[in-house]
C-alpha cells in the first residue's frame, strides 16, 4: 500500500493522471470541440494582439482588446465586401479557360463527350432528384453549422480576451485549493498546448501571407488568369503545413495549363518551386527560431495520420500535438513555452 502511495506521489505520475483527466474532459466535450479549438485560437491571438497594441500605445488592455476586435471585423466585411464580387467574375472565367482548353486539346473533348453520354446524367438527375436534393439541403446546413460555430467561437474569444485578467485571478484559485499539485499540472499541460497551437498557427500564417504575396505577385507575371481565386486558395491552403503547398498544385496546375498550355504550367512549377525553397531555408527556420520544429518526413507522416484521426482538424492541429507530446516525453525541449512564459513575465511588470 505505501509503495502504491509512493507511485502516486511521483511527479511523473501525478502529470500523466492531470493529463488523463484533461483528455476525459476533451472526450466529453468531443462535440464541441469545433468550437473549443476555435474559441482557443482566436483568444489566443486576441490576447496577443491586445498585449502588444497596450504596450505599444500604453492603451488600456480593455480597450486594446476593442480596437484588435473592431479592426478585425471592419477588415473582414471591407475584403468580403470588395472581394466577393471579384471572386464571382473571376470564378465565371474559369469555364472558358476549361472550354479554351477542350478545343486546344479535340481527343479530350471527345473523350468527355463521350463520358458525358454514356453517364446519361439527365435521366440519373431526373432518377435522382431527391437525393441530389437532400444532399443540396444537407450542404447547406453544413455551411450554416460552420458560420455558426465561427461566430459563436469569435463571440467566446472576445468575452476571454476582455476578462482575461480576471481569469487568470480565478484561475490561481485552483493552484491555491487543496489540490495544488493536480491543478497546478492541468494548468502547466493546458497552456504548454496552447502556447504551442498558437504560436505554430501564428507562424503558419505568418508563412501563408508572405507566400499569397509572392504567388500572386509571381502569376501575375506569367498571366494566369483567376489570380484572386488563386490567393485565396494558396493562402488557405497554405495554413496546412508543407503538405498545402503540394495540394494547391493541382488547381494551379489545371489553371495555368487550361490558360496558357505545358509551358505556362512549367513556369508556374518552377514558380512553386522557388517560393518552397525560399519558405523551407530562410522563412520557415528564421519564423521558427522560438518554436517547435519537427523534420519533414516527421511532418508528413503527422498530417496523414492525424487527418485520419480527426478529419480536416487533424491538418492544422496535428503538428501542434505531436510537438505537446514530445515536450511531455523531453524529447524536445518546448522552448515555445520557456520564450512566451518570459514575454508574459515581462508584460506582467
Amino acid at each position: 500500500m505505501t509503495d502504491l502511495k509512493k507511485i502516486f506521489k511521483r511527479a511523473d505520475v501525478q502529470k500523466l493522471i492531470a493529463l488523463i483527466f484533461i483528455l476525459v474532459i476533451l472526450y466529453i466535450i468531443r462535440d464541441l470541440i469545433s468550437i473549443v479549438l476555435l474559441t482557443t485560437i482566436f483568444s489566443y491571438l486576441a490576447v496577443k494582439s491586445a498585449r502588444k497594441i497596450n504596450r505599444w500605445t500604453k492603451i488600456p488592455y480593455g480597450f486594446s482588446v476593442l480596437i484588435f476586435f473592431t479592426v478585425s471585423i471592419v477588415i473582414f466585411v471591407t475584403a468580403f465586401m470588395y472581394i466577393v464580387p471579384t471572386l464571382v467574375n473571376q470564378f465565371a472565367i474559369i469555364p472558358d479557360e476549361v472550354m479554351k482548353f477542350m478545343k486546344n486539346f479535340p481527343d479530350v473533348k471527345k473523350y468527355l463527350n463521350d463520358t458525358y453520354q454514356n453517364l446519361d446524367l439527365l435521366n440519373e438527375v431526373t432518377k435522382n432528384w431527391r437525393t441530389l436534393l437532400e444532399s443540396g439541403w444537407d450542404t447547406l446546413n453544413v455551411i450554416g453549422s460552420v458560420l455558426s460555430k465561427v461566430l459563436l467561437s469569435i463571440f467566446l474569444s472576445f468575452i476571454f480576451a476582455i476578462s482575461w485578467q480576471r481569469l487568470r485571478i480565478f484561475g490561481t484559485q485552483f493552484v491555491n485549493s487543496n489540490y495544488p499539485k493536480f491543478f497546478t499540472n492541468v494548468y502547466e499541460l493546458t497552456s504548454t498546448f496552447v502556447l504551442i497551437l498558437g504560436s505554430i498557427i501564428e507562424v503558419q500564417m505568418t508563412i501563408a501571407f508572405i507566400n499569397t504575396i509572392l504567388m500572386v505577385i509571381g502569376l501575375s507575371l506569367l498571366k494566369v488568369p483567376s489570380i484572386l481565386v488563386m490567393a485565396l486558395l494558396i493562402f488557405i491552403l497554405g495554413l496546412i503545413p508543407i503538405a498545402g503547398v503540394l495540394i494547391s498544385l493541382i488547381p494551379l496546375s489545371v489553371i495555368s495549363f487550361a490558360a496558357l498550355g505545358w509551358t505556362g504550367m512549367i513556369e508556374v512549377w518552377i514558380l512553386i518551386a522557388i517560393i518552397h525553397l525560399f519558405e523551407s531555408y530562410f522563412l520557415h527556420p528564421r519564423l521558427m527560431a522560438t518554436r517547435t520544429e519537427l523534420p519533414i518526413f516527421l511532418t508528413f507522416a503527422t498530417i496523414i495520420v492525424m487527418e485520419h484521426l480527426l478529419g480536416a482538424w487533424g491538418l492544422i492541429i496535428g503538428v501542434p500535438i505531436v510537438a505537446f507530446i514530445l515536450s511531455i516525453l523531453g524529447v524536445q525541449d518546448a522552448s515555445i513555452s520557456k520564450h512566451s512564459s518570459q514575454v508574459n513575465a515581462t508584460e506582467t511588470k
